[in-house]
């Protein structure tokens, strides 16, 4: 059998012992499944990060002043993408979900499968994600090797 040179760069794990800037709301391992984990760390020399994990119903439920539940405002220095995908096999476009996400002082609600593109120095955030009502696949993907 061939050598597999490139099997360094498959990521099947989350990154172990994960320190997130304070921007990043923890989030209950209940409702969050954490995927594969992509930085400088985890694949040596990448200049690209990235994080998927599952959102499942019942984030959020016990959020009862609504206050944002997944990140507060902040700025990067770098590009970021913020993907949030709905598993609805009918209607791939429905989130099944709503999600505040406040972009440069302006509020938008959605409730549509999307993803957003965020630009260097823009601020961002907060984010509340409510009425999870199936899984949600949410990527978020930046151009930097490390996440700050």
């Amino acid at each position: 059998m061939a050598e597999q040179r490139f099997l360094k760069y498959f990521v099947f794990k989350d990154k172990e012992g994960l320190k997130l800037p304070p921007h990043r709301i923890p989030l209950d391992p209940k409702y969050v499944k954490k995927i594969t984990h992509v930085d400088k760390d985890t694949v040596p020399g990448a200049k690209f990060y990235n994080e998927v994990m599952w959102i499942l119903p019942g984030f959020g439920v016990g959020n009862i002043n609504n206050s944002p539940n997944y990140m507060t405002e902040h700025t990067h220095k770098f590009g970021e993408l913020m993907c949030f995908y709905g598993f609805n096999y009918d209607n791939i476009m429905d989130l099944g979900a709503e999600i505040e996400f406040w972009i440069d002082g302006q509020k938008y609600i959605i409730n549509e499968s999307f993803t957003a593109f965020i630009p260097a120095g823009i601020k961002h955030g907060p984010i509340t994600i409510r009425n999870v009502v199936r899984p949600i696949v949410h990527v978020l993907a930046c151009d930097t090797g490390s996440y700050e």
